[in-house]
């Protein structure tokens, strides 16, 4: 997929730097874990050479001429103002004109147009997002509501996806832009994207860790990790898993601890849990089918070890769906 990030003078570091970050990741894991899913290929494009960014870093840009073809995807990331009627004023003036014809003219070529936070003005002021309902940083919520009557504002959301048009709310919540335009191609590269990122509903590293990434470094603890999963359904002795493996208990118990900081029963609930969670974020399955699939005998267990391990409840993990 060919993607413009469309930047103007002033664009926000932070956003930016999270849009081009979010999917160098993807990128970067797509290889390794969904290679059946096409690249990003991100290019950062402006009407000229360069632009300076919020903070005056010059940023080195593909003039808007020179790009190779048509693009499947154009992104605007907000810009760094945050008073609504200085913003309304950038928009509208006359040398952004030519960013608005190349957003309406995106649009009528079928291109799926993004952006977030004070980026939303630039698709607004181009008329592209009439009529679609849309989200915007929350403290420019009445001012974009004003000057943009016939969209249908929502700055209570922090992502709002429609037909060919996301827009995003203040902040990080360009993470949860990338984020939704990576899961619209492949869901499990947006989460796994996510987890590396540490990015999501926040407690705990724990909550983001991937047991099969941490279990590489031992090929013992990798072959155990991966037997855990093929017999994730079933109540298991530790001593079972070690025969089956070819090993002693104790050779298991020194490989986990020695790798991971964790016995092989801790290091089976984080497989457990890490699945649980995921399978309470996703599906609308009843807390004991949830604990039978990760092999525990009733709903009570997975509740203690989601307090003990997480410091949360089931259903605070369920009520934490993630906004993609």
């Amino acid at each position: 997929m060919d993607v413009a990030v469309f930047v103007v003078d002033g664009v926000a570091d932070f956003g930016f730097a999270a849009l081009l970050e979010t999917f160098n990741t993807a990128n970067a894991l797509r290889g390794e874990w969904e290679a059946s899913v096409d690249p990003w290929n991100v290019r950062t494009v402006s009407l000229g050479e360069s632009v300076r960014s919020g903070n005056g870093y010059l940023v080195p840009t593909m003039p808007l001429a020179d790009l190779p073809g048509e693009f499947d995807l154009m992104i605007v990331p907000a810009v760094n103002v945050r008073d609504a009627e200085t913003l309304i004023r950038m928009v509208s003036s006359a040398p952004n004109l030519p960013v608005l014809d190349l957003i309406t003219r995106a649009r009528g070529a079928g291109v799926h147009l993004a952006a977030a936070c004070t980026g939303t003005f630039f698709l607004a002021e181009a008329g592209v997002l009439d009529g679609s309902q849309a989200t915007t940083s929350w403290w420019l919520g009445p001012a974009f509501r004003r000057r943009y009557p016939r969209i249908v504002l929502d700055e209570g959301r922090i992502l709002c996806r429609g037909d060919q048009v996301t827009t995003a709310g203040a902040a990080l919540s360009h993470l949860d832009l990338a984020l939704s335009l990576i899961s619209a191609k492949s869901p499990a590269l947006a989460e796994l994207v996510a987890k590396y990122l540490a990015f999501g509903d926040r407690n705990a590293q724990a909550d983001f860790a991937v047991p099969e990434v941490i279990a590489r470094g031992d090929s013992l603890v990798a072959a155990f990790e991966r037997w855990v999963r093929d017999h994730l359904a079933e109540q298991f002795l530790i001593s079972g898993a070690a025969q089956g493996l070819g090993v002693t208990e104790r050779s298991l118990q020194r490989a986990t601890h020695a790798e991971l900081g964790m016995s092989p029963r801790d290091f089976v609930n984080e497989i457990r849990l890490e699945r649980a969670t995921h399978l309470l974020r996703t599906t609308p399955l009843t807390i004991d089918s949830v604990a039978a699939k990760v092999g525990y005998l009733n709903a009570g267990t997975l509740r203690s070890l989601f307090r003990r391990r997480r410091g949360r409840s089931i259903a605070d993990i369920r009520a934490s769906r993630l906004s993609w």
